[in-house]
């Protein structure tokens, strides 16, 4: 179906009854808008608007699909049987059709659009499922939404610490290997993983916690102190 062809022969139907986009609108239940995008091939109506149309103008279906008055049975049934073999007609076939009206152009410009979105959502999805490795330095804590009962981390030019809020818990140095961060205190000696936003760490009562990263904006080599201070550590 040709849209700009139906829109050309739907504004000629219109004028001939001297009617207004509007005053059609109104008959039909759509805007002046619409049937200002019929009208110029930018929209198509739906079957039941083409039907309502069709009295409306006093034209057949048929007419109003092949965008022009059809004078004798022969050109119905020629018409008829152009729509019925469109409707059968494969997608490749359509496609083929397609490209040999409007060229390859534009198919390939949408298809390269479609491409590019789907590799924007598989970057977008891949990267919050695999988050890269942030640094050590700064602070960390079990739970940044303040429930009173967090841990925090401290790792800040080599100097490693842990702290509950008004309670300093643990001082040491640790080293940096990667993803690995190996803490020595003077009661122990242990490993860290960091994965992505995360820090992997044993705790001093033997149990595994998981610490988030500050991700706040600032400098964060900086580590962040919360009612306590460096100064309260046994070093």
């Amino acid at each position: 179906m040709d849209q700009v062809k139906i829109g050309a022969f739907i504004a000629q139907l219109r004028r001939e009854r001297d009617w207004t986009q509007e005053e059609l609108g109104e008959r039909l239940g759509v805007t002046n808008k619409t049937v200002s995008r019929w009208e110029n091939g930018n929209y198509m109506p739906s079957i039941e608007l083409l039907a309502l149309m069709g009295r409306e103008f006093d034209v057949s279906l048929n007419e109003l699909l092949e965008g022009r008055r059809l004078d004798d049975e022969a050109e119905f049934r020629a018409a008829a049987d152009e729509k019925l073999t469109d409707a059968l007609r494969s997608p490749g076939d359509r496609l083929r059709r397609w490209l040999e009206r409007y060229g390859a152009f534009p198919a390939v410009t949408a298809l390269l659009c479609v491409v590019i979105l789907l590799c924007f959502r598989w970057q977008h999805s891949y990267a919050a499922a695999h988050p890269v490795d942030v640094a050590a330095e700064g602070s960390w804590c079990t739970d940044w939404s303040g429930t009173g009962d967090e841990e925090y981390l401290v790792l800040v030019r080599g100097e490693y610490y842990r702290y509950r809020q008004f309670e300093p818990l643990e001082y040491g140095r640790y080293t940096v290997d990667g993803p690995l961060v190996t803490v020595e205190t003077r009661e122990r000696r242990f490993q860290a993983v960091i994965k992505g936003h995360s820090i992997y760490a044993p705790g001093g009562e033997g149990r595994m916690s998981v610490y988030q990263k500050d991700m706040s904006p600032g400098d964060s080599r900086i580590g962040v102190f919360i009612n306590v201070s460096p100064d309260d550590f046994e070093k």
